[in-house]
């Protein structure tokens, strides 16, 4: 059970950094995409 528990422990962080890794490339993304939007506005 000890084996299971940290396995489970050790996927669920995983998870977590791996999911933090996409949303902040996502996020990085979207604030790129914002800021061309923003500067495409100001332009005219």
């Amino acid at each position: 059970m000890g084996k299971a528990n940290g396995d489970r422990h050790l996927a669920l962080l995983a998870f977590v950094i791996y999911g933090l890794i996409v949303f902040s490339k996502a996020l990085g993304y979207m604030s790129v995409k914002l800021a061309d939007f923003l500067f495409q506005i100001e332009k005219r």
